[in-house]
């Protein structure tokens, strides 16, 4: 509490002694089963879906299992001491991944049920911002009370411009509908519409500064529509969704238009007429502040005026049409070589929302595919996608999808062949002589790069392939190959394979941002980390070497 709050306002609890009991059950139920994970997977890059089920039958069993389970895992990752447990928070991350992820499948079934009036593009941002940041909480409601907040800013903005406009005389429960559904009209005369336009664009682009960014176009943050109104900057997909949002609610329709190279907003004067006559559309350019593709700005357009998108005929983008743009975006996002941690976990996030708002795409699921096969996970869900819909796809697809097919069988005969349900065996490596300097969990600075970094593995040679040495110009080195190489974290999120003389202990103390280290560490020591059971289990004499570096050290 007050985590469980929401839960319990949409269901009567008859007897807290009995649900506190449960809820307690529970929790230790599911910490007991989240300490296992280590000893299953700690060889295994990605975990698959089909790997946790488990989590989803116990969520599902307790009618408020998923709350209960959000609640305690985000305790578990959020305890007082951020420097303990970390293979546990490790974990646990994956588990929330996956338990929030299969939750919003059954939201996003939801919303496609929903009627068009209800499906707002706002909704939809919210799923996809949930769906990527599964260890935030992101709610609807607080995305709401924000572009209400606009909303308001924009009607104060109005009012100093004109305080005559028909807006302020309109009652509440109509300014409700107006924020909870779609409407298919303005609500005003066509100079009421763009006096409220050039209000949003003075408050949103102006005061509040909201602005495109160029330089990291396809950054993750920019689609996701939480951080879109915490940093004021996005792309012209989640700045239509601010816009389009303050715009309802104020009673003017603007339409998402999903160009090939561009997305925008556009607006007329009148939707629906009864003479069949309508007037030509104005495109709204969120990303360079809200400007409108006329030879003048709409508010102050002269009937001469044309619009520069005159004579294309494109159908406004649906809500589900622009979850899927969005989608390909953070599938791009996941792409960028400029932010490599956690990267294979936000590729994998992007392609299975893909996979989810449009189950036919084919190249999607072939992606997808290659994804789950780099890191040796489960294909049973891809296999049963592809056999539902063969026979819906078009010829040129069919076949794309037969040669997918024949694809993952034989990957899937000869990883069930060689893969084992067993939990996996570790192989201990000893130190047979002395030129290992260094040992697993020591914190060191690179000598020629300057990154610091922490060991999680070695080799008393080096053991990479003659192409990597080459590439690398290991033999540039005084010692070649001929000495040991370590695997190693490194705090750009990155993970390399150093030479021993390219490496030295670090003087300070430094935390390793990596999101692997709790894979392989359970606890920061200020100068060290401290390796989990399975690695102490594969470098059992590293921690005696360990030691005497901090002994050295004082």
């Amino acid at each position: 509490w007050p985590g469980l709050q929401e839960a319990y306002e949409k269901q009567k609890v008859d007897n807290w002694l009995e649900e506190y009991k449960n809820r307690k059950l529970f929790g230790k139920a599911l910490r007991q089963k989240v300490a296992t994970l280590s000893r299953r997977f700690h060889k295994k890059d990605e975990i698959s879906n089909a790997e946790l089920s488990d989590f989803g039958t116990m969520m599902e069993e307790h009618v408020h299992g998923y709350s209960y389970m959000v609640n305690e895992l985000l305790n578990l990752s959020f305890d007082e001491d951020q420097c303990s447990n970390l293979t546990v928070k490790y974990y646990t991350e994956k588990v929330i991944r996956y338990v929030r992820q299969l939750h919003l499948k059954q939201e996003w079934r939801d919303f496609l049920a929903l009627d068009l009036e209800d499906q707002l593009l706002e909704k939809g941002a919210v799923l996809v911002a949930q769906w990527c940041q599964p260890m935030v909480d992101v709610n609807y409601k607080d995305i709401a009370a924000q572009l209400d907040e606009i909303a308001h800013k924009v009607r104060t903005q109005l009012y100093l411009d004109h305080f005559r406009h028909p807006l302020f005389t309109v009652p509440e429960e109509v300014l409700s509908i107006w924020r909870n559904k779609n409407i298919d009209d303005n609500q005003w005369r066509p100079t009421d519409s763009q006096q409220v336009l050039a209000s949003i664009c003075k408050v949103v682009f102006e005061e509040m500064g909201f602005h495109g960014n160029n330089e990291m176009y396809y950054s993750a943050e920019h689609s996701l529509i939480n951080k879109v109104l915490e940093y004021r900057r996005g792309i012209p997909i989640t700045l239509s969704i601010v816009f389009e949002s303050v715009a309802r609610r104020l009673g003017v329709k603007c339409e998402p238009v999903s160009f090939p190279a561009h997305f925008l907003l556009r607006w007329r004067e009148r939707y629906n007429t009864e003479t069949g006559d309508l007037s030509p559309y104005y495109y709204i350019d969120v990303y360079n502040g809200g400007q409108f593709l006329t030879k003048r700005s709409c508010p102050r357009y002269s009937p001469e005026s044309q619009c520069p998108m005159r004579g294309k005929s494109i159908s406004p983008a649906t809500p589900v049409q622009v979850i899927e743009r969005m989608a390909h975006n953070l599938e791009v996002a996941g792409r960028q070589r400029t932010q490599m941690n956690g990267r294979g976990a936000r590729l994998r996030s992007a392609l299975e929302l893909l996979n989810l708002v449009n189950p036919s795409d084919i190249n999607c699921i072939l992606h997808l595919a290659r994804f789950y096969m780099l890191y040796g996970m489960d294909l049973s869900d891809l296999t049963s996608t592809i056999s539902k819909l063969q026979n819906d796809f078009e010829p040129r697809a069919r076949d794309q999808a037969r040669h997918i097919m024949q694809m993952l069988q034989v990957y899937e005969t000869h990883h069930f062949n060689n893969a084992s349900t067993d939990i996996p065996k570790i192989e201990p490596k000893y130190r047979t002589d002395n030129d290992v300097t260094y040992a697993v969990g020591m914190i060191m600075r690179h000598r020629q790069y300057n990154y610091r970094c922490v060991i999680y593995g070695w080799d008393p040679l080096c053991a990479a392939s003659q192409e990597w040495i080459r590439q690398m110009g290991v033999d540039n080195l005084p010692m070649k190959s001929h000495q040991p190489f370590y695997n190693v974290l490194v705090e750009d999120g990155s993970t390399r394979y150093a030479a021993q003389e390219n490496l030295e202990v670090a003087t300070e103390a430094v935390w390793i941002n990596h999101l692997e280290v709790g894979r392989y560490f359970d606890k920061f020591c200020t100068t060290y980390y401290v390796p989990n059971s399975e690695k102490e289990e594969e470098y059992p004499q590293d921690a005696e070497v360990r030691q005497k570096f901090q002994e050295f050290a004082l």
